[in-house]
């Protein structure tokens, strides 16, 4: 399968709810960001390839050369060093996000205008919420390997999020972790229903 068609499979799945439960256990019960990230408004997800923002300090430049550099359906992911004391997301860089076709953005580090963003149902998910905002200086790079919640993100990776959180694929095994959630859903439809007849279905190994 090539990469769009991979893309648009995990894309139909995404409205059914949970699917970063399945693909995390596809990836060997892996590959989820830390805990600390929840969606800024209920009901958020996203899925799209990942286009890295590393910050510096909180100089937000860098994010807004991330907007730029991003093509329709992308993800933003900021790795802001896990800055919380400044936000280095708002409803400005929502709305031209949106302009641009972006699927949505993660940030390890803050976000403020949750208000805005919430009214613009754009997916956000980050670590943490304050009112005071970065300030552009010039610094930052876009498209380099990052860190995000422990976890190496590089460009072209694959983000899903939902209300359980986040998790990535790295780009090369998103076709094999496709067929993988496949199996593991109609295992878990067959499961359900011995379960509904009160039988104990423990899960099986992601791997075998």
């Amino acid at each position: 399968m090539t990469n769009e068609e991979v893309m648009r499979a995990f894309r139909s799945l995404l409205d059914d709810g949970d699917l970063t439960c399945t693909v995390s256990d596809a990836l060997g019960r892996t590959g989820a960001l830390s805990a600390d990230f929840r969606p800024v408004w209920p009901g958020a997800r996203l899925i799209g390839e990942a286009v890295t923002v590393r910050t510096f300090g909180t100089d937000l430049s860098a994010v807004f050369d991330g907007i730029q550099a991003a093509v329709p359906g992308s993800v933003l992911i900021i790795d802001s060093h896990g800055i919380r004391n400044a936000a280095f997301w708002g409803e400005r860089t929502t709305r031209m996000a949106q302009a641009r076709g972006l699927a949505g953005t993660v940030i390890d580090g803050a976000c403020r205008d949750v208000v805005a963003i919430s009214r613009l149902q754009y997916p956000v998910f980050s670590t943490a919420i304050t009112p005071n905002a970065g300030l552009p200086g010039g610094r930052g790079s876009v498209n380099q390997t990052v860190q995000a919640g422990g976890i190496p993100v590089q460009p072209q990776d694959l983000v899903i999020a939902d209300e359980n959180g986040v998790v990535v694929i790295p780009q090369a095994l998103a076709s094999e972790i496709l067929q993988r959630v496949h199996a593991a859903l109609d295992d878990e439809r067959k499961a359900f229903v011995l379960a509904a007849q009160g039988a104990s279905v423990p899960p099986s190994n992601p791997r075998e």
